[in-house]
């Protein structure tokens, strides 16, 4: 209850080129300020400003929101996303898509300066598709750089979420104008959840979670 909102600068500017009907490139930059972010910190008993105790509640280890002070993003993003009709059939169906984003943080919590929680440096997503009559296919990766998840008393007890890339697809057939099947599969390499303490000399594990992939089967209907 006691944390300030976010206050945010956000200057941005782009710039947008169809070469062609079907398809077209993107390019993009931004600048933000934000005062007051908030970032979760562990307490240990002896740590001040708590030492111990936290809205008359004793602790010997305790996860508390704070307020930063300042912090800076900058960065640069790209996309690409084409139909390529000019191929012969049957590809004449094929799409293609890429966007990348580029993303550079710094904030201040006290005398350190950390990175913005949950803000990755480097994330893509990558698309291959088949769009023709009745079939929708959708074959997508994504992925994301390690970031900083919940803050230590010193930077070796910081917690980081490792890099992930997952890969998903998505397929429907339109039976008929008010009927279509569709499947969808989420995380088919089975890419796991890992948690993290950076080193001195190698990573402290935290937490490892596999979850397997997901899949969804229907029917839509309209009326």
């Amino acid at each position: 209850p006691d944390l300030e909102p976010y206050e945010a600068w956000n200057f941005d500017g782009s710039i947008e080129y169809y070469f062609s009907p079907q398809g077209a490139v993107q390019l993009g930059v931004f600048y933000k300020t934000i005062d007051n972010f908030i970032v979760d910190r562990v307490f240990e008993a002896g740590d001040a400003p708590y030492n111990g105790v936290y809205n008359g509640v004793n602790f010997d280890e305790a996860l508390i929101p704070l307020n930063g002070d300042e912090a800076t993003v900058q960065g640069f993003e790209f996309a690409y996303q084409q139909a390529l009709t000019g191929l012969p059939a049957p590809f004449d169906g094929l799409l293609v898509g890429f966007n990348y984003t580029y993303t550079d943080t710094e904030g201040d919590v006290g005398d350190r300066k950390i990175p913005l929680p949950a803000a990755s440096e480097s994330t893509w997503n990558a698309m291959l598709g088949y769009e023709k009559g009745p079939l929708s296919i959708r074959l997508t990766s994504a992925y994301r750089d390690s970031y900083l998840d919940e803050l230590g008393g010193d930077p070796e007890e910081d917690r980081y979420v490792e890099d992930h890339m997952q890969i998903d697809l998505s397929m429907s057939y339109q039976v008929q104008d008010n009927i279509k099947l569709y499947a969808q599969f989420a995380n088919l390499n089975d890419e796991p959840y890992v948690a993290y303490q950076p080193g001195p000399g190698a990573n402290r594990l935290l937490q490892y979670e596999e979850y397997s992939w997901t899949g969804k089967f229907g029917v839509q209907m309209t009326f």
